[in-house]
């Protein structure tokens, strides 16, 4: 027993030492990327262009920023995994505990202990960050992957290849929130505002501003219409979008004012959008129909003026009203709930404007 426990240790030893790096030469750099080193050496010397390595991640970052990449490894024996990555005038970062810097190169993480692929068809990562130097338009993130037999021994079973360089633009001083688009499109009485930015830094968010425009006139006063968060800093294209919803007819204007956290705004140019009136009157069916208690009633008016609509009997005795107030030309909605002492039927519901009138039948079911 005793004899078994120390053949054990002496192996889970060996394994440990095989994939910590000792076994190199002292004037060699083993495991590392073009960069510092020549690759995987140690197991062979021969680079298999069948495993397949690549990083993912931003390509582009403001000097001081930190962004999150991932180094991806298949094919070989794929049993087991490890990999070093490296980045040329930026600081490479760890992200989490499978990884450790490399002892033999700067600037260079490799794996803490190899990563094993739950098949030989998988694909495994690890994860890393990188901040942008300062000194530096453009850096490069160095990879390579080692793909082995999981028997602890470094040999020509094992296979290895150098991933493509990884290009990094490292954009210097502050960039601000620069918007590339902002369009306004109407459906109906509902206005849809879309924008999006490039870039931006510090960003808290966009205050929607609305301005109603008369005889072809933009009133000077700007009311808020809504507001939508930001993305703080952020270095690639975020798509944004509003939606301002039940708008009499008539013109709009419409311009976001992009805050800073710190406070500070500035404004975008003015989109404008012409909500028309409706042709006519009309009352639409309620839906849904046949219903239970609950109902929705939408009609079109053609012209701002005081507004009716009641409910009768099949027999034309009313009910009760259930809309009664002022409205301006535009589509309308309200939500009617039946009262529940109401039999099962068929009920009219009637919209009245001056002298426009309709009338159309709604079926209870209960």
């Amino acid at each position: 027993m005793k004899v078994n426990l120390l053949l054990i240790a002496l192996f889970a030893t060996f394994i440990a030492y095989s994939y910590s790096g000792l076994f190199q030469r002292p004037t060699e750099l083993l495991g590392g990327t073009e960069l510092n080193g020549a690759g995987c050496v140690c197991h062979t010397v021969e680079r298999d262009t069948s495993v397949k390595v690549w990083i993912e991640g931003p390509d582009t970052l403001i000097a001081g920023q930190t962004g999150i990449y991932h180094m991806y490894l298949a094919g070989g024996p794929a049993q087991a995994g490890g990999y070093n990555v490296a980045g040329r005038f930026g600081t490479m970062v760890l992200t989490d505990s499978f990884s450790f810097w490399d002892y033999r190169s700067p600037n260079e993480l490799t794996q803490a202990f190899p990563l094993v692929f739950p098949s030989t068809q998988d694909t495994i990562y690890w994860e890393f960050g990188y901040t942008a130097s300062d000194s530096s338009s453009i850096d490069t993130l160095y990879s390579c992957g080692l793909s082995i037999v999981y028997d602890g021994i470094p040999d020509s079973l094992d296979r290895w290849n150098f991933g493509p360089k990884f290009p990094i633009t490292i954009l210097q001083g502050t960039i601000p929130v620069e918007l590339i688009s902002f369009t306004a499109k109407k459906n109906s009485n509902i206005v849809e505002l879309n924008w999006t930015t490039a870039t931006e830094t510090n960003n808290r968010g966009f205050e929607i501003q609305r301005s109603v425009i008369t005889n072809g006139m933009r009133n000077l006063v700007w009311e808020v219409a809504g507001f939508v968060n930001g993305n703080g800093t952020i270095s690639e294209p975020k798509n944004y979008s509003f939606i301002d919803k039940n708008l009499p007819a008539g013109g709009y204007s419409y311009r976001l004012k992009q805050i800073d956290f710190d406070g500070s705004y500035k404004y975008s140019g003015v989109v404008e959008v012409t909500i028309d009136a409706p042709v006519s009157f009309s009352l639409e069916q309620n839906y849904p129909n046949p219903f239970n208690s609950v109902t929705k009633i939408s009609w079109h008016s053609s012209v701002s003026s005081r507004q009716t609509i009641k409910l009768f009997d099949i027999l034309g005795r009313e009910i009760e009203t259930i809309v009664d107030d002022y409205y301006d030309a535009g589509e309308h909605s309200t939500f009617y709930i039946m009262n529940s002492s109401l039999p099962s039927g068929i009920y009219l519901y009637q919209l009245t404007a001056g002298e426009y009138s309709e009338t159309k039948k709604m079926l209870l079911l209960k």
